[in-house]
């Protein structure tokens, strides 16, 4: 038969933060808790000497579990079970009482605050008496991390996390790498080439021995924790074998009897078989197969190197990281009206050589314009990125059309940091208008484009243009949900994942331990702040998991009780992080510690009382609540 508790009790005065209010000599009054074997008074507990003190106690006293009556446990629980553990008694046989913030910090007549202290150390002995020891163990962390999105901050993040002993996985929805950065022409501040630094890097990348590319893939599912998790991708098929495919795509184009429409709008139709655009990288066709005839397989036989795949089914595959960069960037701000109004991003891709019109400008009846007016709409939402776009836009497109008539409305040379640009512009010729673009204020007028403008002293103007672009609020990437909801994130109302760690001084963290974000996942960001946020997240990654580390897995995980448990799935569905299971073999649920966090969800979810989460048991919650209300 086992021997009886031995519990021992300690008040500490937390300085001078306890004690004015709560009368610890009552407390500390010999019979005043007959279930405590030792009750004493501390001046401060967590102080060197305190924890000495304590420990002494312990050994000499005989204790098995300790109550103390205190501060907050988020403060210094984890010290006291330091003390536990280093007096040889576990750690888990302890129980903090909140005093201070609890009943000292309440205020009140003492005697009140005195009684309601009662309680509450009432309430903890008859908890403690039910705890017990959990057991510890421990596996080895896994290096590797995956990297989700191939833009400018994925491939930062990436290639700073190729290193010794560690793989990455990198992850892009599309058949090409690269992002919205690889379809831009110039980039300020500098007007510098994006292809050309984009490609060197997006090369390294592919030939990397460290990294793995997983392009047409995205995440499907995700348990476990930092260290160790468990992460199921959803790879859609290319139908071309990138390593055979020479990326010609004329042989195979003009053998395919289907044209499509360019889905980004605005461009040339494809064929089915086609490249994701010139240029790109992995340098491959791709097969869009539901816009296939049935039973056609003209490419397949026209392909001089019998690349083409067009048996290729959709896999699942699941790889094991301990970290995870969501670098999924965002979706430019659309536009909606009349011909010749179009969005800052439709004019990136005018301007661009490989973009639908050739880098040909069309405003309104698909004419060369002469007169050219750009606005945002997004100073506020995407801040200082919609105005130096608007502003480099402005100058490309002088640059391009060096008689047309070119505008900037929205009084942007009054931003400080601009007025070196904005100065730039007008010596250039660039008129730069201090009203702003009314809602709704770009209208069809005899072949061209009547512009509305408040000004800033009241009333409005009105401007013709040939050709109006609009920098709109930017959003985050369409699959950023459901990526979010995988990881426990909360998006903003724009769909971007903030970077919102612990501390500041964990920059591209977030709140789910494990999990980066970089670049513009997290919001609005230029190209150069992107590729500087995916290299602060592999910093991050690379400070925090370390090749052959191993981790203690969470004492607290679940349990399931066999002999209740209907097999009814009810905590499989309910557990965030993927640890319960059915088990094929006896139909009852299984706790798969490596990924439990021990958060409880599926005990509360349990109708039978099967699944029970350790050192928060119904019995432990049901004394301390009948201790509590037993005192009132």
């Amino acid at each position: 038969m086992a021997s009886p508790s031995r519990i021992g009790l300690y008040f500490c005065r937390c300085g001078p933060n306890l004690g004015r209010a709560v009368r610890l000599p009552d407390l500390s009054a010999p019979g005043a808790f007959p279930a405590a074997a030792d009750v004493a008074v501390h001046d401060v507990l967590c102080s060197p000497e305190g924890q000495a003190w304590l420990a002494g106690r312990i050994r000499a006293r005989g204790l098995d579990r300790v109550v103390l009556g205190a501060c907050s446990p988020r403060e210094h629980e984890h010290t006291f079970r330091g003390v536990l553990a280093g007096a040889g008694r576990s750690p888990w046989q302890l129980h903090m009482v909140n005093l201070r913030e609890q009943a000292e910090w309440l205020g009140g007549a003492p005697a009140d605050v005195t009684a309601r202290a009662r309680r509450l150390v009432a309430a903890g002995l008859a908890r403690v008496a039910l705890q017990r020891p959990l057991p510890e163990a421990d596996v080895e962390v896994s290096a590797d991390a995956l990297v989700v999105g191939g833009g400018a901050a994925g491939i930062s993040a990436a290639l700073a996390l190729a290193q010794k002993d560690r793989k990455v996985v990198l992850v892009e929805r599309a058949h090409a790498l690269g992002g919205l950065a690889n379809r831009l022409d110039e980039v300020f501040p500098d007007l510098a080439c994006a292809s050309c630094f984009m490609e060197p890097a997006l090369d390294r990348v592919l030939h990397s021995d460290r990294v793995e590319v997983v392009t047409g893939a995205e995440v499907r599912r995700v348990r476990g924790s930092a260290g160790r998790f468990t992460v199921e991708l959803a790879v859609a098929p290319r139908h071309v074998d990138p390593a055979a495919c020479l990326g010609c795509a004329e042989v195979c184009g003009a053998a395919c009897p289907v044209e499509v429409a360019e889905p980004s709008g605005g461009g040339p139709a494809r064929k089915a078989i086609h490249l994701p655009y010139p240029g790109c990288l992995p340098h491959a066709a791709v097969v869009d197969r539901a816009a296939c005839p049935p039973g056609c397989a003209a490419c397949a036989g026209a392909c001089p190197f019998g690349a083409v795949r067009l048996d290729e089914a959709p896999r699942l595959r699941e790889v094991e990281v301990g970290a995870i960069v969501i670098a999924t960037g965002l979706e430019p701000g659309a536009v909606d009206g009349p011909e010749g109004l179009v969005s800052s991003y439709q004019l990136e891709r005018m301007l661009h050589p490989d973009g639908p019109s050739g880098g040909a400008l069309r405003g309104a009846g698909g004419r060369t314009p002469e007169a050219v007016l750009l606005a945002t709409t997004a100073a506020e939402a995407d801040g200082e990125l919609a105005l130096r776009e608007v502003l480099k836009l402005a100058q490309r497109v002088r640059a391009r059309l060096p008689s047309a008539r070119v505008a900037v409305a929205g009084g942007l040379d009054r931003a400080p940091q601009l007025a070196g640009l904005a100065a730039a512009l007008r010596r250039d010729g660039v008129e730069l208008l201090p009203g702003a673009l009314v809602e709704g204020g770009v209208a069809a007028a005899a072949g061209a484009l009547e512009v509305r403008l408040a000004e800033p002293g009241g009333g409005t103007t009105r401007r013709r243009a040939d050709l109006v672009a609009v920098h709109a609020p930017s959003r985050g990437s369409s699959g950023a949900a459901g990526l979010a909801a995988l990881l426990r994130l909360a998006p903003d109302g724009r769909g971007f994942l903030g970077d919102g760690g612990a501390s500041p001084f964990e920059p591209t963290a977030t709140r789910t331990a494990g999990v980066y974000v970089a670049g513009a996942a997290a919001g609005p960001r230029s190209i150069r702040e992107a590729i500087r946020d995916g290299a602060a997240a592999a910093g991050q990654v690379l400070a925090t998991l370390r090749p052959g580390e191993r981790r203690a897995l969470e004492p607290l995980a679940a349990e399931v009780d066999a002999a209740l448990c209907g097999g009814c799935g009810m905590c499989v569905a309910a557990c965030p992080f993927g640890a319960m299971v059915i088990d094929g073999a006896d139909g009852k649920a299984r706790v798969l510690a490596v990924d439990c966090r021990g958060c409880g969800t599926c005990a509360a979810a349990c109708p039978t009382g099967a699944a029970s989460a350790r050192h928060f048991t119904r019995a432990q919650i049901a004394a301390e609540i009948s201790a509590l209300l037993a005192g009132r």
